[in-house]
């Protein structure tokens, strides 16, 4: 009997091999060996709000300090040149012509005390209420200011202005004769001090306001090359320019006080040709203190 195969169901060949089963990878483990930790900290930057309010407790504090502390050393020059004055006077160390000497001199600290107390305070108040501004707020900021002046007036200005008299509770031991120079001696001396300030005026302003690109130019590379944020570098690029606004002023009124004083001295000590010639040395000394920043 012959049978109809179409009507069988077809099959398909049964492998004689073991069904291959795939296999999930495996999830790698964290173990100690394979984890890497990052010891790097994470960059120093403040929010764009801090930056804000760090900008404006800047303008606060120069505008606070500086007003707020020139005003005082304004108010307290009177008093205080008096009492220069008379501790010279009244001073045993010093004989009569070093003392006129001296006195004579006395009005170029007196032009010159407001003036660096103006200077100095807007650059301190500058960078101060930046910090204050920043980490505390604008409102802190005033509070802080205002605390500076009136530590400023009651401490600092008050204790320079005692510290003054104390030149007169020194005394001469016995046989000890008191410090003087001669009339033509004091003469050079005043002509070293005439010319010894203009000369360290214009030689260190001069340098300063000269170096003053440079040094603002190295400034912003040292902020760019820093580690600090994004955000805090150019809230302190902002700040860069004021500093160098400062700076020539600055050193030109303390080489110009400098200038009288130490010319007086060097004049009468060791010649005017000395002494212009110091005068020149501490220009050139200026000069290498401030190239270093360069290298």
């Amino acid at each position: 009997m012959i049978r109809d195969i179409s009507s069988q169901s077809y099959q398909q060949p049964v492998s004689t091999q073991a069904p291959v089963v795939k296999k999930e990878e495996a999830a790698p483990q964290n173990t100690n060996d394979s984890v890497v930790i990052n010891d790097e900290k994470p960059k120093n930057d403040i929010t764009i709000k801090q930056a804000i309010t760090g900008l404006g407790g800047a303008l606060i504090g120069a505008g606070i300090e500086g007003v707020g502390n020139t005003a005082s050393s304004i108010v307290k020059l009177p008093r205080a040149t008096f009492k220069a004055a008379k501790a010279i006077w009244n001073t045993e160390l010093i004989g009569p012509v070093l003392k006129t000497s001296l006195t004579a001199l006395l009005p170029v600290a007196v032009i010159a005390t407001p003036v660096l107390t103006c200077l100095g305070s807007i650059g301190y108040g500058l960078f101060s209420g930046f910090e204050d501004g920043k980490d505390k707020g604008l409102g802190a900021t005033v509070k802080e200011a205002a605390q500076d002046v009136k530590k400023f007036h009651t401490e600092i200005a008050e204790k320079a202005v005692d510290s003054l008299q104390e030149i007169e509770t020194f005394h001469l031991e016995q046989g000890q004769k008191p410090y003087d120079i001669k009339l033509v001696e004091a003469g050079k001396g005043l002509i070293g001090a005439v010319a010894g300030a203009p000369v360290e005026a214009v030689g260190v302003g001069g340098l300063a306001l000269l170096k003053t690109p440079r040094l603002t130019y190295k400034a912003y590379e040292s902020i760019l090359k820093s580690d600090q944020g994004p955000v805090l570098k150019t809230t302190e690029s902002l700040l860069v320019p004021f500093a160098a606004v400062l700076a020539a002023p600055l050193c030109t009124v303390g080489a110009a006080v400098y200038g009288v004083y130490k010319g007086f001295g060097d004049a009468y000590k060791d010649g005017l040709g000395e002494s212009v010639k110091n005068r020149f040395n501490d220009i050139s000394e200026f000069n290498k203190l401030t190239q270093k920043a360069f290298d």
